[in-house]
């Protein structure tokens, strides 16, 4: 036996709807059955009813019941109501037998039976002769002991076990007395046929209309379920991403600690390598004045080891200085995307609104694409920064984060120009001056190097551009990368 516990949401919600909707259905379907079968049959019972009360009125308006051929006469108009109402299955009419506690006599039926004693309603309608036929009646479901002076209605079964009407309806004389009763039976055979019609229709568009909204929920269910394992699935990706982020960021950091290094060092090598070369010419003259060989001899030990200094400041040197590398045609906007890529999920998790305005026409500019990566990471992460402080210290203005790539020209050239707008805290005009410097920083702490400026402005003339910045404290700050077109 399967337990609901081991059965997936999809089965799970799918039992539910089962329980709810089918239940639902048969309510609803029982509901109107129910009350439509009571509307139908005291439908056919006004019919039945007025029928009765007509023939009643024309009985007694045409004096039929004290004609000699009374019997004949109702007959025909019997047959001429019985052609119209196809619903109507008998009509018989009563008169009185003129005994006391006699039940009343049949002076005519629909069908063709009478009481041929009967030949006017004065006359004694009952007879020996008759004994055995009014036995057989008084087992009939119409029969009835004695005139009826009020309508009287009630649903029966007949000998075939089919469900009727039986309506007894007084013929009132001029003298407000009974003087006759029409019995009118009307058959309920189209009713149960409307019934049964009815619930075969009801429970087809039951099922129907199950099976629709079934499928339709599971279908949407079955989205549903889809898009949560998407939304599970992109989740895991952001994580990757934001892994992949901070290794990045690990990797630019221990990048400008090697770039930081290199300066120290070439700065150490440069300004040693002065002194030291002003020290080698004043020994070579000091040696060319010196006449004695022991004094000279020391000088010239003095003189190889302030050389084998200068090789190793000149090592220094060469160890330091960047190798040419080798540009190509690199897609700016192509970059950007990729970039986005790198920083979306940390964007994200601040919420950070981007928009990108980038230059569908935009060329390709020749440049060494990991530097201008490097560039585009720096200023991007700045903004960042700056917008995630923003966003801790509650300012209700709009975090966002603009690119765009356009083309323009200065001075009779053409230059590709990104631009990197942010709505963060902003920089002081007072330290705007000075976010080109080494080692200046406005972030906190432990938080920045006071590098990642100073190495892409470097890059980016090494590719032979230049970057501007432009901010309002508190408001944006907009970083905007110019590169010529060679």
């Amino acid at each position: 036996m399967i337990r609901a516990k081991n059965l997936d949401l999809q089965a799970k919600v799918s039992l539910v709807l089962l329980g709810v909707i089918i239940p639902t259905f048969v309510v609803v379907t029982i509901a109107e059955n129910a009350i439509t079968r009571p509307l139908l049959e005291n439908e056919m019972k006004q019919v039945g009813v007025s029928t009765g009360q007509a023939l009643a009125e024309e009985i007694e308006d045409s004096r039929w019941l004290q004609s000699e051929q009374a019997s004949a006469v109702i007959a025909s108009r019997m047959k001429e109501v019985l052609d119209a109402q196809r619903n109507i299955a008998l009509l018989r009419v009563y008169v009185p037998t003129g005994k006391p506690l006699a039940p009343p006599a049949l002076l005519v039926s629909s069908d063709g039976t009478k009481d041929e004693t009967a030949s006017s309603p004065s006359e004694d309608l009952s007879t020996p002769t008759e004994e055995d036929a009014l036995q057989a009646a008084l087992q009939s479901p119409l029969h009835f002991a004695r005139l009826h002076d009020h309508l009287e209605a009630t649903i029966v079964q007949d000998d075939d076990g089919d469900r009727i009407w039986k309506l007894i309806v007084p013929i009132v004389g001029r003298n407000k007395r009974v003087i006759g009763n029409v019995l009118v039976v009307v058959s309920l055979k189209l009713v149960d046929r409307i019934q049964a019609l009815l619930w075969r229709s009801t429970v087809i568009a039951a099922l129907v209309a199950f099976a629709s909204l079934f499928i339709g929920l599971r279908y949407f269910l079955r989205r549903t379920i889809e898009n949560e394992r998407r939304l599970i699935a992109a989740e895991d990706q952001n994580v990757q991403l934001t892994e992949q982020l901070h290794e990045t960021q690990r990797q630019l950091m221990n990048t400008e600690k090697l770039a930081v290094m290199g300066q120290l060092t070439a700065t150490f090598a440069h300004e040693i390598g002065t002194p030291l070369n002003a020290m080698s010419g004043h020994l070579q003259l000091l040696g060319g004045e010196l006449s004695e060989s022991r004094p000279r001899e020391r000088l010239s030990i003095i003189r190889g080891q302030v050389e084998k200094i200068e090789k190793i400041v000149r090592g220094f040197l060469q160890s330091t200085a960047q190798p040419a590398s080798q540009r190509q045609l690199v897609d700016l906007n192509r970059l950007i995307d990729q970039t986005l890529t790198i920083v979306g999920p940390r964007a994200d998790s601040i919420g950070i609104e981007i928009e990108k305005n980038l230059a569908p026409a935009m060329g390709p500019v020749r440049a060494v694409p990991l530097e201008l990566e490097q560039i585009f990471l720096n200023l991007v992460t700045n903004s960042l920064d700056s917008l995630r402080e923003k966003n801790k210290s509650g300012s209700p203005q709009p975090l966002r984060l603009v690119l765009s790539s356009r083309q323009e020209k200065y001075e009779g050239r053409s230059f590709a120009v990104v631009e990197i707008r942010d709505t963060g805290e902003g920089i002081a005009e007072s330290e705007l001056k000075n976010v080109w410097k080494p080692f200046y920083t406005t972030k906190r702490p432990g938080e920045g190097t006071g590098l990642g400026l100073t190495i892409s402005q470097q890059l980016a003339k090494q590719n032979g551009g230049v970057i501007e910045m432009l901010s309002e404290q508190g408001s944006w700050t907009q970083a905007t990368l110019k590169l010529p077109y060679v």
